[in-house]
């Protein structure tokens, strides 16, 4: 390309034809080809509903809408929010717009056309309907055929075919983001919780055409069903009678009624089969219906005392079966209105937001997972049950797909060498290879000064179970390479004080035992509760700093070598060894010049949580890309750029210095959770911090900077065309990859399958590059990658995104824990230059340079 053309993009582009290396095979894809654009041009249209209503609202009222005069004769597409699309020019006024009051019916109360009810009121809408543009697809064909750049017409243009390949189904369906679910077939997660099935559906952009992403998908709403019922789910009891005992109902349960069930919409049984009135839960009581009081008017103008109970009695000649359980309120004009909770039916649809518990997790996990050609054929048969052909929406556009998984080429990249002690080098397979005596930890550390401080009781959890343990756990250490000095460590019991003084007292104890500075202590807890977070927390953010491991006391009872073994690799990481890398010719990007790998990610609280965001951010201090470091800090919730990214870097810039005596020479950047929309602030903002780093360091050091944006969160799924190229859970090898046909048409981007699959349909990860100051090759960056994969310091296996941005989860995970615990004796205002003024976490400096959050 010339000087004075016009790029393709601002992002890097793909330097080459793709990717060369590897066996050459093909595999098939949940993307569905549409074979040419449809209509040239589309028309979109700002609709603004007053009063606001929710999507899933608005989708009802546009049915209503549909059938006004001047669009009743177009097929209308609407996204539930302020944008409308058509194949035509809609019969307005295209200056003025039209304005109309809309009446949505009610189903659950009387008819809009009973203009003097306040149900009607609030029925009653203003719609205003203005045109916005004429998206014209040429400029999106011309992007698809490389001939034209990625513009902010050719992203309206997909999103407006986006909204028409969904319309139907989401006014038929329960929208969540890009997918629809049906509660056909639902299951139970318990507590109240279920699991529905749906589709994702998603235009994306492929190389000269376009495809319709299609996938299986699943989440969890909140069960409906009578509300009384719905709480012994939650409280996990067979029969409401077992919860009839004083004090059976406890406060934290209260309060636990009332997130479940805040904003469900519910109706009433006890005014008769034909009042279908459907209200929304403000709130639950928190107390039981019979300690509930109200002022009661009588017939005579007196006014008397009067319980739930006694009022549902008076009034409808019901006598409460469950008076002890709390009741359902609703926003009144001067208070609450209540309804006993088993009077009140929770209908269904609403999603489940709050994390899952572990048996919610666990049913969830078991309900989703399915083997990829199982995964194959329910795409394919959801495919057909869309009945595209039936669909007058999309008929109206000319918008049509295949109905069979595009098959597409990709590529087996070969595993790389794996090399222990002695030059011993093992050749992974399916992505994995076997842990055993005769491969001897590349670096194995010393250990001289610990101990094993235990959280349970001493009568319950004798010390033979201990002793037998740690047996176990030093013998597997060192027949793996650790030098075990030490062989049995004192072992103290937790006295009932604070975690604080236990941990103290443990470190004092081994250095009195041991004559030496204490390098760790094993903590054996009974589950990961708030004991492990003050335990994290005190350890990783005083000081003194102290490393700690923590294992669960029931693995304890239960000796096994090969948790041992794993255990191990860990202890062995955390002191600052190597538990085995790659053979040097492997990555010799890293092994030839000195080079900083860095890892970045942000996570943000659970939905109701009242915590910032937190960042974390990782950087690798040797030649092997084993060793990390990392540094945290928070900032305002849900921003998902990094704010002050330049300081994190900087200081693990000087950490490297500081242990290798020069600067990296270059840096490869792998940065989590970047959304395609968000691509350009990150190049304007993060891309920018680091280059800012390295000259805050020296205004002359300017590394060249490779950026690659890692994506798990998508649902690109690749199935084996044959069972010789399938792994064991049939699933691709390890290490398959794809960069042609369904990726980008011209940016730098590859999905990699890193991993070898255990059980269901494995997700590969995506890799987009942002900047390439480093010029890799396709080949190059690809196989990096996939080798960099292979140094994962917690187990022998290859793992499913690069490790710098796994450590970097492992980080942010961890500065949870700090939060919970105590968060304002975590975090500290931290100066890094004249204009930086940020929260971070103070980790004790002792620690910071060490691999404590694996």
């Amino acid at each position: 390309m010339s000087a004075t053309e016009t790029p393709l993009t601002e992002m890097a582009l793909r330097p080459d034809g793709g990717s060369r290396e590897g066996k050459l095979i093909s595999v098939r894809a949940n993307f569905f080809a549409i074979p040419q654009l449809p209509v040239d041009t589309i028309w979109h249209y700002d609709v603004a509903i007053t009063p606001a209503i929710p999507p899933e609202k608005a989708r009802r009222l546009w049915k209503v809408i549909e059938e006004m005069p001047e669009i009743a004769k177009y097929k209308t597409v609407f996204d539930g929010r302020c944008n409308a699309y058509a194949s035509t020019e809609l019969d307005f006024n295209e200056n003025q717009g039209i304005t109309r009051q809309v009446d949505l019916p009610d189903p659950s109360g009387p008819p809009p056309n009973a203009s003097t009810s306040s149900s009607a009121r609030r029925n009653a809408f203003t719609v205003k309907i203005s045109r916005v543009a004429v998206i014209d697809l040429r400029e999106l064909h011309r992007f698809l055929q490389r001939d034209g750049p990625l513009t902010n017409a050719c992203m309206t243009a997909i999103q407006a075919l986006n909204v028409v390949m969904t319309h139907k189904l989401f006014s038929e369906q329960v929208s969540v983001g890009r997918s629809a679910y049906t509660p056909n077939n639902a299951q139970d997660l318990g507590g109240g919780v279920e699991k529905w099935d749906g589709i994702f559906q998603s235009i994306r952009p492929g190389q000269t055409q376009l495809f319709a992403n299609i996938d299986i998908a699943s989440a969890a709403f909140i069960k409906g069903g009578n509300a009384a019922g719905l709480m012994a789910e939650i409280k996990r009891v067979r029969h409401l009678d077992e919860l009839r005992r004083p004090n059976a109902i406890t406060s934290r349960d209260f309060q636990t009624f009332h997130k479940h069930f805040r904003t469900c919409s519910f109706t009433v049984t006890h005014r008769g089969g034909n009042f279908k009135k459907s209200y929304k839960v403000a709130e639950v009581s928190m107390t039981s219906a019979d300690k509930i009081t109200f002022q009661q008017t009588l017939k005579d103008g007196s006014k008397t005392l009067m319980s739930i109970p006694q009022y549902y009695q008076q009034a409808y000649g019901l006598r409460l079966q469950f008076p002890f359980l709390p009741c359902i309120g609703v926003k009144g004009r001067e208070s609450s209105l209540y309804f006993p909770a088993e009077v009140c039916v929770i209908q269904i649809g609403k999603r489940y937001t709050k994390r899952l518990n572990e048996e919610q997790t666990s049913n969830m996990i078991r309900g989703t997972c399915i083997r990829p050609q199982d995964r194959a054929d329910k795409i394919i048969r959801n495919i057909r049950q869309l009945d595209i052909s039936r669909n007058e929406y999309m008929r109206e556009f000319g918008l049509r797909f295949e109905n069979e998984l595009a098959v597409v080429p990709a590529r087996i990249l070969p595993p790389p060498r794996i090399e222990y002690a002695r030059k011993l080098m093992v050749n992974p397979q399916d992505g994995s290879w076997r842990l055993d005596p005769s491969k001897k930890m590349y670096i194995g550390q010393r250990l001289e000064s610990w101990g094993i401080l235990v959280f349970e009781d001493e009568m319950r959890f004798g010390r033979h179970l201990v002793h037998s343990f740690v047996r176990e756990l030093t013998s597997t250490m060192s027949e793996n390479g650790m030098n075990v000095v030490k062989r049995e460590p004192p072992i103290l019991y937790a006295q009932a004080n604070k975690v604080e003084g236990n941990v103290d007292l443990m470190w004092s104890t081994i250095e009195r035992s041991c004559n030496a500075s204490p390098q760790l202590i094993l903590v054996i807890l009974p589950s990961v509760c708030q004991t492990y977070s003050a335990i994290k927390a005190y350890g990783e953010t005083t000081t003194d700093g102290k490393m700690t491991q923590c294992v669960l006391s029931n693995k304890v009872r239960k000796v096994n070598k090969q948790y041992c073994g794993m255990l191990g690799l860990k202890i062995n990481t955390k002191l600052g060894g190597i538990n085995s890398t790659l053979a040097r010719d492997s990555i010799p990007f890293v092994t030839d010049t000195p080079t900083m790998v860095i890892g970045a990610d942000v996570t943000h609280p659970s939905a109701g949580e009242a915590r910032p965001s937190v960042v974390a951010v990782v950087g690798s201090m040797d030649e092997h890309a084993y060793r990390y470091a990392g540094r945290l800090q928070i900032q305002d919730v849900r921003c998902e750029v990094i704010d002050r990214l330049k300081y994190l870097v900087y200081e693990l810039v000087a950490a490297f210095v500081m242990r290798n005596g020069v600067r990296p020479k270059r840096i490869l950047f792998y940065r989590d959770g970047v959304s395609d929309g968000q691509f350009a602030q990150v190049m304007r903002d993060e891309v920018q911090a680091v280059k800012d780093a390295c000259r805050h360091m020296d205004p002359e050091y300017n590394p060249p900077i490779t950026f690659c944006v890692v994506k798990k969160r998508h649902h690109a799924r690749i199935f084996p065309m044959h069972s010789r190229e399938a792994d064991r859970s049939g699933n691709c090898q390890a290490g398959t990859v794809v960069d042609s046909v369904i990726t980008h048409p011209t940016a730098f981007d590859f999905y990699l399958q890193s991993h070898g699959g255990l059980q269901g349909t494995s997700r590969p990860t995506l890799y987009h590059v942002l900047l390439d100051e480093n010029r890799f090759s396709s080949d190059a960056l690809q196989a990096l990658t996939f080798r960099l994969c292979h140094v994962y310091s917690r187990c022998p296996k290859s793992v499913s995104i690069v490790p710098p941005v796994y450590y970097a989860h492992l980080l942010a995970y961890r500065a949870r824990h700090y939060q919970s615990h105590e968060f304002s004796d975590s975090a500290s205002t931290h100066s890094g230059g004249s204009d930086a003024n940020y929260v971070s976490f103070q980790i004790s400096d002792k620690l910071k340079n060490y691999m404590y959050f694996i």
